[in-house]
């Protein structure tokens, strides 16, 4: 798990290309706020996720598999994956219902999202920059 990078992810890298072209500017990777989002507009208040399906708990509805358990069916190592993208999936909740308090709009991009259709995502964004300077 060493390997697994936190940022600058393919996915990630993708929306920031594709926010550029949009023309849009933003800050990547700011420490100072909770959950430290993958990209922020500060005068906008917009805070974005991009969050790889199999670590943010979405892989195992892409797979057709009843819930998470089920995607963990034949592993031996089943509890340790269950209980760790459990807690990622609780934590990403934590995080955004903070930061919403904190008065910033939360955008979170799965990574199967953006590989299927990335103008969508960039279009998710933009409506969310839009509404905060209404």
């Amino acid at each position: 798990m060493a390997s697994v990078r936190a940022k600058d992810t393919k996915p990630e890298v993708a929306l920031r290309e594709a926010l550029r072209v949009a023309g849009l500017s933003f800050l990547a990777h700011p420490t100072d706020l909770p959950g430290h989002p993958d990209l922020v507009f500060l005068r906008e208040r917009v805070a974005v996720f991009v969050d790889g399906d199999f670590w943010h708990g979405r892989q195992w509805r892409l797979r057709g598999h009843r819930s998470l358990a089920k995607q963990f069916a034949g592993s031996p190592n089943r509890t340790y994956w269950i209980k760790k993208i459990t807690r990622n999936v609780e934590r990403d909740a934590l995080t955004t219902r903070t930061l919403r308090r904190l008065g910033w709009r939360v955008v979170r991009v799965w990574e199967s999202d953006l590989k299927a259709n990335p103008q969508r995502c960039v279009r998710r964004v933009c409506r969310a920059i839009q509404k905060t300077a209404a």
